[in-house]
């Protein structure tokens, strides 16, 4: 049986267990002519969320202000899902970006200002955030009648990427490629920089390189040949905001991970972020 902590309309509550771990459940009439501390069967119950902690008790509730119930339970299914089928890690912070992605695009593909993008070839390097962006764009057409560009698989793709957490099974230079990757958005957050629907092409860009970068760092991949001074001299003084941006995260990096970087990933660094601004 579950105990109803709060209900949200006549098929969906959160509710606690027998354990007293928070949940959302959902079932056709579930909640019709119940309160808070009625009881819920098991038997009535379709589907189940977990609320694991704090943090995603809270996320859900924010979620529920802004975008509808079907958008949030698709979301968490296909987030559960890559738990369950991949024992794929997430930092609790996923189920709001993935759901607001999701939805935001949905408002984009309505309104016709959905802005195409050319990402770079995940499927080689991520085959398994690859596999769940696939699923995800299918079963947001099964649950939602949506029907997403290809191009959702890798942005869905990236949001697993970014937001990955960590287990036993997971090594070392992934633990230190996801402190660097928060660094770094820490540091273009401290600039006045933060993804939002105007800049998310641009700025999935910057995440993408910065995971292949850290990626070929970590692995002793060799760098690809040096730009010519003078075209680092001419960004410096054509975009000296985004230069000073960018070298601060090129020094970031070479600060934690105690290597010297190839002077290519300074600039590269300040072409995307001059982009985003």
């Amino acid at each position: 049986m579950y105990r109803i902590v709060k209900v949200l309309n006549n098929n969906v509550a959160i509710v606690r267990d027998v354990s007293s771990q928070q949940a959302v459940v959902m079932g056709a009439g579930i909640t019709y002519q119940k309160k808070k501390g009625d009881l819920i069967s098991e038997k009535v119950v379709e589907r189940i969320f977990t609320l694991r902690n704090e943090e995603s008790q809270n996320n859900f509730s924010t979620l529920l202000k802004d975008i509808p119930l079907d958008f949030i339970t698709t979301s968490y299914e296909i987030i559960e899902r890559a738990i369950s089928q991949y024992q794929y890690p997430v930092q609790e912070y996923i189920y709001v970006t993935l759901t607001d992605h999701i939805y935001l695009s949905y408002q984009n593909l309505s309104k016709g200002t959905y802005e195409s993008t050319v990402l770079p070839n995940i499927k080689t390097n991520y085959p398994i955030e690859f596999k769940i962006g696939q699923a995800a764009v299918l079963l947001i057409k099964e649950k939602l009648a949506i029907d997403f560009p290809e191009e959702e698989v890798s942005r869905i793709a990236l949001h697993f990427i970014n937001a990955k957490g960590t287990s036993t099974a997971v090594s070392t230079d992934d633990r230190i490629e996801k402190k660097m990757i928060e660094l770094v958005q820490n540091e273009l957050s401290i600039s006045g920089i933060s993804r939002t629907s105007k800049n998310q092409n641009y700025y999935d860009r910057l995440m993408i390189h910065l995971n292949y970068f850290l990626e070929r760092i970590m692995s002793g991949v060799a760098d690809p040949e040096s730009f010519s001074l003078n075209f680092e001299e001419t960004l410096k003084k054509d975009y000296p905001e985004a230069y000073q941006i960018g070298n601060r995260i090129y020094r970031l990096i070479e600060d934690h991970l105690g290597k010297t970087l190839n002077e290519n990933e300074r600039i590269y660094f300040t072409i995307h972020i001059q982009r985003l601004l």
